[in-house]
């Protein structure tokens, strides 16, 4: 009988390791499952931090966009010529709400881009004619800008329309 007592103890023994490498083997696919829901969710974390930098980094965007024709139409105004007092006066307090304006727009960070005699670059400018280079002109380079651009941070809002020479 003493044999009978180890042949079930040996049965015993032989089914057990095989639930214990099953149990191991799930405890080890749960652990990883933890650690990637865990590296997901920092990755979450991460990126709706970064979301919400930009989003107050460039939060005055939308507005800024609104506003350049108004400034570009002010601008125009301003170089009109006035002779009457009135009218001096008149684009005296146009001017002031127009530096209000550019004061507002540099608080923001946003910038205006002015490329005259600077090398021609499509990241900033928008070339909207070409003329020849005269005497002491260097080639690729803006000879005039019809429209100022202007950038946010390093985001721009509008490129510089420019002429530049050949």
């Amino acid at each position: 009988m003493a044999e009978e007592d180890n042949a079930p103890n040996e049965n015993t023994e032989a089914v057990e390791p095989t639930e214990v490498e099953q149990l191991e083997k799930q405890l080890d696919e749960l652990q990883d499952r933890y650690l990637r829901v865990q590296a997901e969710l920092a990755n979450i974390q991460k990126r709706n931090l970064k979301e919400r930098q930009d989003a107050a980094k460039y939060r005055s965007q939308n507005l800024a966009t609104e506003l350049l024709p108004v400034i570009d139409n002010i601008e125009r105004a301003l170089e009109i010529e006035v002779e009457d007092e009135k009218a001096v006066n008149f684009k005296k307090g146009v001017e002031m709400v127009y530096n209000l304006m550019i004061e507002a727009l540099k608080n923001e960070k946003i910038e205006a881009i002015n490329p005259i005699n600077e090398v021609f670059d499509p990241n900033f400018h928008m070339s909207i004619q070409v003329q020849d280079a005269e005497e002491g002109q260097e080639p690729d380079t803006v000879i005039n800008v019809v429209q100022k651009g202007y950038k946010l941070e390093d985001r721009i809002l509008r490129p510089a329309m420019v002429i530049v020479a050949q």
